[in-house]
């Protein structure tokens, strides 16, 4: 078993991963952190990868309650990010996750808001998501919280991520009157996020009008756009079928 902290070179788990991630390249770990490995492929440096794709790291409940008040936040964010990617879960991260609902924020939260979708206590991790997007400030995007809604599938959420669907309704409804953007990621019109509540509502409401919001996006002039529309929807349509394949084309490609 593998522990918490500096471990020096990558285990033969996280290299399987990396080879399936990156066919015929070799990784090379440039530096490290208690958590996670920064490594290179070839020249090209600034991948990364969580130390807790291992499923033999492990970090105990007591270790981290202990270290919590004092860590940073910068140190929070790092681990939550990290720590939410295991592909295993127990009754150990159960406990850090009530760590972290205690003593942690909105930015913080949407870092691991997945991890929320496996809490043992079905009904207190959908309360508090819905409290979330009940009480978000501004400056806090509730996307994520879309999402892991989404995937819990409880009805209860609806009322909570209908408003937000109704705001950025009405603002892709305006901003589509006046053209479609070059821009379509950081521009005036809210394509994601509103796309985002939709596929929510797809699974948390069912009721059809969501699906057929979604799409009239199948076939929007600008391919992100369309990315973002089947991924909503959870399927495999023209343009994801592009992408995935411009992705296995490019070695090396992508970051994890």
């Amino acid at each position: 078993m593998l522990v918490w902290g500096i471990v020096n070179e990558l285990s033969a788990q996280l290299r399987e991963i990396l080879n399936a991630w990156h066919p015929g390249h070799e990784p090379i770990v440039e530096t490290e952190t208690e958590w996670m490995y920064h490594y290179k492929l070839g020249s090209k440096s600034g991948y990364k990868i969580s130390k807790f794709w291992d499923e033999a790291f492990q970090v105990a409940p007591s270790t981290i309650r202990l270290r919590w008040p004092q860590m940073q936040e910068h140190e929070r964010l790092e681990f939550c990010s990290c720590w939410s990617m295991k592909s295993s879960w127990s009754a150990n991260d159960a406990e850090i996750l009530e760590t972290v609902l205690r003593g942690g924020n909105d930015r913080l939260w949407t870092h691991c808001t997945f991890a929320f979708t496996r809490h043992p206590d079905r009904d207190r991790a959908v309360t508090f998501l819905i409290e979330r997007l009940k009480s978000l400030s501004p400056e806090n995007k509730p996307l994520n919280y879309f999402q892991a809604l989404g995937r819990i599938k409880d009805q209860r959420a609806a009322p909570a991520i209908r408003p937000y669907y109704e705001t950025y309704r009405a603002a892709v409804q305006r901003g589509t009157a006046l053209g479609v953007p070059k821009d379509v990621v950081f521009g005036p019109i809210p394509y994601f996020p509103f796309l985002c509540a939709c596929g929510a509502l797809v699974q948390v409401d069912g009721a059809p009008e969501y699906e057929q919001e979604i799409r009239k996006y199948f076939d929007h002039s600008s391919e992100q756009v369309r990315s973002w529309a089947e991924n909503a929807l959870g399927v495999e349509g023209p343009t994801t079928v592009k992408r995935n394949a411009e992705y296995r084309r490019k070695s090396g490609a992508g970051d994890h």
